[in-house]
């Protein structure tokens, strides 16, 4: 089995997937927008514009990000405004996550209604002027007919899509690494060579995927897909630069012992961001993506010791 180049940093970008499509997430995420739209067209305003938001909010864990991407605001400033409130109310506690605040809401009538207060009432909310700058208070502002907006089909359906964005590129990042794993439990059947994952003594950090064990990290494997640009990418490169560099320190000081790390890195983040892509190209020994994952079965077999190996079936 002839052991794979690693392509030029050009070379690997023309292989990469910018947008991955997975046919069983679309549908799945296509059924998703279907019951929540189905849920909110069958929501019945009351006459009181609190009790109606009150209701609104507790009838399904939903209908919160519905509200948010109404009002164009993040729910990550959404939270940040939310423990202002509980400040102002000394309430200095750590801040609750969205699912909390759902949970809350739903057997608190109180908390409910004071959270659909802060909806309705916005930039002229007395317990937040003090608390909250007015550029995201007049964010926090609902339309006013926004309980019949709720009721166009077509365009809850946007707002929906747009609420799920978060939660729909996750699950595609976490697909690429049952992936990755999946080629990795298949090569153990084949040779018998373990996979974990786990912390890594020499280098302090943990690592994806290390075989045959962190104790003989011969082959260690980090994954990462991302469809969206963060400063956290700027990060994890300049840590995975790091470890290459400890890596090879440890090669050096036991050359007997020849350590590979592999980089499976794709996703149009990870393009838009070329500075970054460079570095996690640059910062390994092998670097796949999506479309060249089949290379790992050779790197695995030449890297990882004999006695670790069963003969391959014939």
């Amino acid at each position: 089995m002839s052991l794979p180049r690693k392509p030029s940093f050009e070379e690997f970008v023309q292989t990469c997937t910018p947008l991955l499509k997975l046919p069983e997430l679309e549908e799945a995420m296509r059924r998703r927008v279907r019951t929540i739209v189905k849920e909110l067209l069958d929501f019945q305003p009351q006459n009181d514009p609190a009790q109606n938001l009150k209701q609104f909010i507790q009838k399904d864990e939903n209908f919160l990000g519905v509200l948010l991407a109404l009002t164009n605001l993040s729910q990550e400033k959404f939270l940040r405004i939310l423990t202002a409130q509980r400040f102002a109310v000394n309430d200095f506690g750590p801040e609750w996550g969205a699912s909390y605040i759902y949970r809350k809401a739903k057997k608190d009538d109180t908390f409910a209604e004071t959270i659909a207060r802060l909806f309705l009432e916005g930039k002229s909310s007395k317990l937040l002027a003090d608390q909250v700058a007015d550029f995201y208070l007049d964010q926090l502002s609902l339309p006013a007919n926004w309980s019949e907006v709720i009721h166009d089909e077509n365009l809850i359906g946007n707002i929906v899509r747009k609420k799920l964005t978060g939660e729909y590129i996750d699950q595609k990042g976490a697909f690429v690494e049952q992936k990755v794993a999946q080629v990795l439990d298949r090569l153990q059947h084949t040779y018998g060579v373990p996979h974990t994952k786990g912390q890594v003594a020499f280098l302090g950090k943990e690592i994806d995927h290390v075989l045959p064990s962190t104790k003989e990290p011969y082959v260690m494997i980090m994954v990462s897909y991302m469809e969206t640009t963060s400063s956290s990418q700027t990060t994890r490169a300049n840590e995975q630069q790091a470890m290459y560099e400890k890596i090879e320190g440890q090669n050096v000081r036991h050359p007997r012992q020849r350590l590979v790390f592999v980089n499976i890195v794709d996703g149009a983040g990870w393009l838009a961001r070329r500075s970054d892509l460079r570095k996690m190209h640059a910062g390994c020994h092998y670097c796949l993506n999506i479309k060249t994952l089949d290379q790992l079965e050779e790197i695995i077999v030449a890297h990882v010791p004999d006695r670790f190996l069963a003969p391959p079936p014939q």
